[in-house]
């Protein structure tokens, strides 16, 4: 039993893409891996750099760390010990002015009371500090601050204030503040020859700028970088300034917990503190090895498998019986299992062109027995027609038309058989081709002679079965021989006989219409005895058609309709002409005359 495949279309059906998908899925468990360890070790490298970025920004200020956490560490001190003589005692004066006067980093030392009112200083002055940012953040969430001030109010310079609130130890109530003073001007010293190419800059948690190696403080206030709202993880915080023409890097790193902050800007070098861009395509190593992967394979395949079945597929398309000289495949260096392929089709091609001949040889013969029976049927009909003649000679005038029209019937049958045997097929009938010939004879000789009735034929080639195109043909004929009998002369004097075939799509029109007036044939002529309306009732239905009859007083017309015949291709080239038998050529010379 045979099976029909129907051949799949598009990329996807090829043995290409069905090899890529099975090797993708064959390599997707290593490749996952291959991502995963990738992406992995880019992450870690990261995490390293990153790492090593934050201790150098850290090394960079370690003099300014250990200076705030001296200056705090001491305004603990000094806190609890101007707490302990109080703020009024002059030797709580004179302690901060020995404090300051032994360290030479230190402006100003004091200590003021709960009321806001600085009556213990280094400098000897009682100063009212109440509404002053630093004495409101302290006083309002008592904690150890960093502050910077452009104007101290008790140093009256640029001033980096350390404060520290002193508590009561029995109800945790603030009892005061000490505040020790380091010059703004030491720590922009401090920070200027920092590392090169990279500013440094101290921030409170507030985002404020304490000190900075910068030029113009404005540009790292604007970066607005503020400590308090960043997600600080690791001990640091980084980010790339998309905005600048430089690719700078930025580096937060925590200087004194939640107090003081390190700001690193690192100028140029993004770059060098993240991972190249190298690094970062990493990750598609594993793709890249994929499609170098699928190309050798599809490399492969090609070379080995699909060159040669392509060969092999274009002598198959190839394949011609009037020329297989090309058809049998011939391959280059194949793969055994492609050249036993190779091997079997041209097996197949040598048994198929050994069976052709056979075939051949028998068609022919069956055709030559075909067209020998088709002449010789038309030669017997011609012998009818020729009886037939003789017949006409010696009967009475009264019965020499029924006679002539039965002559007429057996010549068309004839002329059927003829275009049987003398076309270029047996399968199909040019109809057209015999209408014209057996329709102008009908209708030339069918008519008085000096009757001077116009003939027209408009016949597109239509090619038929044998067993439409004689019913059709036979049909036309009886309608042809009615339209001869009662053709008449209008009163302008035009007559006429009119024959058109149309072909439409697989339907056929067939249309003979006739003027009609005055007689043009003798009362013999025109009487008949029923039997050509019976017969074209008979090929009408034969045909499955449909028949339409219009009359008035000066035309007549006969429209028949056949729906869905097998209608064939027309072929150009004209059959080639036989040498007509005596028999036909008896018949002819009686018509003439």
């Amino acid at each position: 039993m045979m099976t029909k495949h129907r051949r799949q279309e598009g990329f996807w059906s090829s043995l290409r893409a069905r090899l890529a998908v099975l090797l993708s899925i064959a390599i997707l468990p290593l490749g996952v891996v291959a991502v995963l360890q990738t992406a992995d070790v880019v992450a870690k490298a990261q995490r390293l750099e990153r790492s090593d970025l934050l201790e150098r920004t850290q090394r960079a200020v370690n003099a300014e760390r250990a200076l705030l956490r001296h200056a705090l560490g001491a305004a603990e001190a000094l806190g609890i010990s101007a707490a302990t003589v109080g703020s009024e005692s002059p030797a709580c004066s004179q302690l901060m002015e020995d404090y300051v006067a032994r360290n030479a980093s230190i402006v100003f030392a004091g200590y003021s009371d709960a009321d806001g009112i600085l009556r213990c200083a280094s400098n000897g002055r009682v100063v009212d500090i109440n509404g002053r940012p630093t004495w409101e953040n302290v006083s309002g969430n008592p904690r150890p601050l960093i502050t910077y001030s452009a104007v101290g109010a008790a140093s009256g310079q640029e001033v980096l204030v350390a404060t520290m609130p002193v508590l009561d130890p029995e109800n945790g109530s603030l009892r005061g503040a000490a505040f020790v003073s380091l010059p703004g001007a030491l720590f922009d010293t401090l920070l200027g020859p920092g590392l090169d190419g990279v500013e440094l800059a101290l921030l409170d948690h507030d985002g404020t700028v304490l000190a900075t190696s910068a030029e113009n403080a404005e540009r790292i206030e604007a970066l607005g970088i503020i400590p308090s709202e960043l997600e600080i993880i690791n001990g640091g915080y980084t980010r790339d300034l998309e905005d600048t023409a430089t690719a700078e890097l930025a580096v937060l790193v925590p200087l004194i917990s939640d107090r003081v902050y390190v700001l690193g800007i690192w100028e140029g070098m993004r770059g060098n503190f993240s991972v190249s861009p190298f690094g970062l395509s990493a990750p598609l190593f594993p793709l890249v090895m994929w499609a170098v992967a699928m190309g050798v394979a599809i490399l492969a395949v090609d070379r080995l498998v699909l060159r040669h079945l392509r060969s092999v597929r274009s002598h198959m398309a190839r394949f011609s019986f009037d020329d297989p000289g090309d058809s049998f495949a011939t391959l280059d260096d194949p793969p055994r299992e492609i050249a036993d392929i190779a091997d079997t089709y041209n097996r197949m091609v040598d048994r198929i062109l050994g069976d052709r001949t056979v075939l051949a040889e028998a068609l022919q013969e069956k055709e030559l027995l075909l067209r020998e029976v088709h002449h010789r049927v038309k030669n017997n009909l011609q012998l009818i027609a020729s009886i037939l003649n003789i017949q006409i000679r010696s009967a009475p005038p009264a019965s020499r038309h029924i006679l002539r029209r039965m002559q007429d019937r057996v010549m068309g049958l004839s002329s059927i058989h003829k275009a049987l045997y003398s076309g270029n097929t047996l399968s199909e009938v040019r109809v057209d081709r015999l209408l014209d010939e057996l329709l102008q004879s009908t209708i030339s000789i069918g008519l008085p002679a000096g009757s001077t009735v116009k003939i027209e034929f408009d016949l597109d080639p239509i090619s038929l079965d044998p067993d439409q195109a004689v019913p059709l043909t036979l049909l036309a004929l009886e309608l042809a021989t009615n339209a001869v009998k009662y053709v008449g002369r209008r009163p302008d004097g035009d007559a006429y006989i009119r024959v058109s075939l149309d072909l439409q799509g697989k339907d056929v029109l067939l249309s003979i219409e006739n003027t009609l007036g005055l007689p043009i044939q003798d009362q013999e002529v025109t009487e008949g005895t029923g039997l050509g309306h019976q017969l074209i009732e008979a090929f009408v239905s034969q045909l499955g058609g449909k028949m339409e009859t219009e009359a008035s007083d000066a035309l007549h017309s006969v429209r028949v309709h056949c729906a869905d015949l097998l209608v064939g291709e027309i072929e150009e080239a004209e059959p080639a002409g036989e040498e007509e038998p005596d028999e036909q050529r008896g018949v002819g010379n009686r018509r003439a005359s």
